[in-house]
């Protein structure tokens, strides 16, 4: 019975994890998109100046949610296993009106302080940036409820068209505002801007049709008892472990434009910025994962189900690897090339860093689904543990290590972050969940480290093949046809890493029996024909660690 109830939630996990994926990969198609035309259309310097100003917003404004967005995806799943839809209701509403008080408050700060920031970075620009984006922070602040409630829902293709939404009038607002204004500081951030408030008009009818049915009546309202002792300290504890999360995320940035030559820094920081914002590709499956994941996993916290818990985090675990270890392999390999390809050649020299920083993703990827259940358990107190520790060390790391690495010794002080938040998360998985990361995770890693070695001994062939591409007609066009076959052949260097990965992950034993049935009924879904399905079900179930 447990067995059935843990494959129940897995399969729960899954498809929402399926519809989580469809979006977030049309997500990220549309940020590269941005990403690239940005990269390309607008010079380093107001690149450099938009990720600086969001990098200071994000560290100076750490306290603008008090952690209520986080707090409803864990207390309205959790709420709903308690059937107290009426403390969900309370905890919505209050949620709107904290956020647009201290968004407001935030957004007035940011018009006041903008000049002395400026001035301590010795950029006049920055202050015009950061008073550029101070409407930004007032939209995203009221955006982040509907999108948390909906998600505590386990509304995953809602959350996913909104965040597409906000994602796609980002790129079109920034088109417009190019065709008006030219490639200027004011149409980055005013497009950045509109593009969330977009999001909040649409967002209110989505909200709306999803509380109904539901009974907001049942077990009362919101007590202030509750409010004041709970739900408030719960949520500023978040704020403080967003805090230096926030930190975490924005140091690289903020210091590489402190410490660097005026004249150059800000354009090291925008090289710095897309090449993480291209590392961060990878986490497309952990993401998508993680937004239907952290419903499932509350209401199991809700109901005390700890053996249920473990099960569904195990399979999580290894479904998350199996995804995205060969898509870090072919990002790491051809970092440097990536880059120059998608946003230009004087980007190229961000391709170490992106290496590095994606290693880094890595041991949060593997520590993932873990972070989540201790988050569904509300152990606010663990991660605010993780938070402060890391959070320090990496600000050590980068004073140390940017003045004489620059953009590496950033990315490194990032990897070595994600690392000592792996290790801790690890070890509080054992204690709290009784959850020890099984052998057959650590045997996906040795495929890709096989996989790896594979492509990168490819790689010089892949160099030579490239340097022997005939030209395809003159100018613009031969240019490009040039850099679509060298993605192609980087493509097929990619697939030949993927397939050996998965060839040495089967000879390794890594794959339950769950992994196979759930692929079965997917294959089945998609109409797949049925003597391929039998096929590709034998030699998977080689691979079967029953």
């Amino acid at each position: 019975m447990e067995d059935d109830n843990a494959a129940k939630h897995s399969h729960e996990v899954a498809w929402g994890s399926f519809w989580g994926l469809v979006g977030t990969l049309l997500l990220k198609l549309v940020s590269f998109a941005y990403a690239i035309y940005v990269a390309r259309a607008f010079s380093q310097e107001n690149v450099g100046l938009f990720y600086l100003a969001l990098s200071v917003i994000g560290v100076v404004g750490f306290w603008r949610d008090l952690g209520l967005p986080a707090a409803l995806q864990r207390y309205i799943p959790f709420y709903e296993a308690k059937k107290q839809g009426g403390k969900a209701l309370s905890l919505l509403k209050i949620s709107f009106a904290v956020e647009l008080v201290l968004g407001a408050a935030l957004s007035a700060a940011l018009f006041i302080y903008a000049d002395p920031i400026g001035a301590f970075y010795q950029n006049a620009a920055l202050a015009e940036g950061l008073r550029l984006l101070a409407a930004y922070v007032v939209f995203e602040n009221l955006s982040k409820v509907p999108a948390s409630y909906l998600q505590g829902r386990g509304d995953i293709k809602s959350c996913q068209f909104l965040s597409n939404v906000q994602n796609i009038t980002k790129l079109a607002f920034t088109l417009l505002l190019f065709s008006f204004y030219g490639a200027t500081l004011f149409t980055l951030s005013a497009a950045f801007a509109l593009s969330f408030l977009a999001a909040l008009l649409l967002s209110v009818p989505i909200l709306l049709r999803s509380m109904e049915g539901h009974d907001f009546k049942e077990g009362g309202p919101l007590s202030n008892s509750e409010l004041m002792h709970d739900i408030l300290p719960f949520g500023i504890t978040l704020t403080i472990v967003g805090s230096f999360w926030a930190l975490i995320s924005s140091t690289d940035r903020m210091l590489l434009g402190y410490f660097g030559n005026p004249a150059t820094s800000i354009e090291t920081v925008a090289i710095y910025s897309i090449a993480t914002q291209l590392a961060l590709t990878i986490m497309v499956f952990p993401s998508a994962f993680g937004s239907i994941f952290l419903p499932v996993i509350s209401r199991l916290a809700g109901k005390d189900d700890h053996a249920t818990m473990r099960k569904v985090v195990q399979t999580s675990q290894r479904w998350i690897l199996f995804i995205t270890i060969p898509i870090a392999l072919a990002t790491m390999a051809f970092a440097g090339e990536m880059l120059s390809v998608f946003y230009g050649s004087p980007y190229r020299s961000g391709g170490n860093a992106m290496a590095i920083f994606i290693l880094g993703l890595m041991f949060s990827t593997i520590i993932y689904p873990i972070t989540l259940a201790l988050a569904g358990m509300r152990l606010v107190r663990l991660e605010l543990n993780v938070a402060i520790v890391v959070g320090i060390a990496n600000v050590i790391l980068n004073i140390l290590l940017i003045p004489g690495f620059g953009m590496e010794g950033a990315a490194f002080a990032s990897a070595a972050a994600f690392l000592l938040s792996a290790l801790m998360f690890e070890r509080y998985g054992r204690q709290y969940l009784d959850y020890k990361t099984p052998l057959e995770i650590y045997k996906l890693f040795i495929a890709g480290a096989v996989a790896f070695a594979a492509i990168m001994l490819l790689k010089p062939s892949a160099a030579l093949l490239a340097s022997g591409i005939p030209a395809i007609g003159t100018g613009e066009i031969a240019l490009y046809a040039y850099k679509f076959s060298y993605l192609a052949l980087l493509g097929i260097m990619g697939c030949v890493g993927l397939a050996l990965f998965g060839v040495v992950a089967l000879l390794l034993r890594t794959f339950k029996r769950e992994d196979i049935d759930l692929l079965y009924s997917a294959a089945g879904k998609a109409h797949l024909p049925q003597g391929a399905i039998s096929i590709a079900e034998k030699i998977a179930s080689y691979g079967v660690e029953d």
